[in-house]
């Protein structure tokens, strides 16, 4: 068994790493949430490191709020930047491996083709600028590091858009969905295990973790509408400057899943394949 750390473990991908870690060889020597171990205390997060000796670090702690970023740039950045290199640097010191999570915003979403590992990053708003710079300042901490960047995440009990049209739909409410944004809806939980499959080996560096294919949020919507045996009417398709969001964000910030493809770990599977099996965790 792998001795294995979570922090971040109360988000949705926490979760699902607390899940499916387990289920595939590792043992949690730690699960924290931000009161448990806030990640830019150094000290706190020092002995945590001393006491747990984990040998895989998984950092699903973020501050994920984009449109607030754009007022708390230096919150931003302390938690998604300083947080990540604090984490690093234990892990080194320890001789621990860290998977760090990015995210789908360090791109600007304007190329016509899928991003792979090697395009140049372009982040339009504060949230994916601070995002980018905990990728740099935690690959310079630490040799062993991973990089994985997710994006348009969702799953069990989950506060955020995508994971939230499922319990809506069933508890009877209307969808408003942006029918402009595109993007590739990835379950948590094949992110879990392909997590845990990276970490066993000693290729660090940056991967792109999402389900295959893309699609609106709007269509997605209204598939998993459709999937529920509800009316189309049930999702009201804008587009998304009627949805009165802040801060900017990526028309099209499609990932290319390039580097776990060419290490024989990409097992994340199409969108839709990965939305059916969500749908059959939550319904039985």
């Amino acid at each position: 068994m792998i001795r294995a750390a979570i922090f971040g473990v109360e988000g949705t991908l926490g979760r699902a790493l607390a899940t499916r870690l387990p289920e595939v060889g590792y043992e949690l020597c730690g699960a924290f949430n931000r009161a448990a171990c806030n990640i830019v205390d150094v000290g706190r997060v020092r002995e945590v490191m001393a006491s747990c000796k984990p040998q895989v670090v998984f950092n699903a702690a973020a501050y994920t709020n984009v449109d607030r970023a754009e007022d708390e740039p230096d919150d931003a950045f302390r938690a998604n930047a300083i947080g990540p290199e604090v984490l690093a640097r234990a892990c080194h010191d320890v001789g621990a491996k860290l998977i760090h999570y990015s995210t789908d915003f360090v791109f600007d979403g304007e190329q016509p083709r899928s991003y792979d590992e090697f395009d140049p990053t372009s982040p339009m708003g504060l949230y994916g600028r601070s995002k980018v710079a905990g990728e740099q300042l935690a690959m310079a901490a630490s040799p062993r590091v991973f990089v994985m960047r997710v994006g348009c995440l969702y799953g069990a009990g989950g506060r955020n858009f995508p994971s939230t049209i499922l319990r809506r739909l069933r508890a009877g409410e209307t969808i408003r969905a942006d029918r402009d944004r595109v993007g590739s809806p990835t379950w948590v939980i094949p992110v879990a295990t392909a997590s845990g499959a990276l970490g066993r080996t000693e290729h660090f560096g940056l991967y792109h973790c999402t389900a295959h294919g893309e699609t609106s949020w709007a269509d997605y919507s209204l598939f998993l509408a459709d999937e529920l045996g509800l009316p189309p009417s049930r999702v009201e398709v804008l587009p998304t400057t009627a949805l009165g969001l802040k801060a900017p964000r990526p028309r099209r910030a499609i990932l290319d899943n390039r580097m776990l493809r060419l290490r024989g770990l990409d097992s994340l599977g199409d969108w839709k394949t990965q939305a059916r099996a969500y749908l059959a965790s939550e319904l039985t």
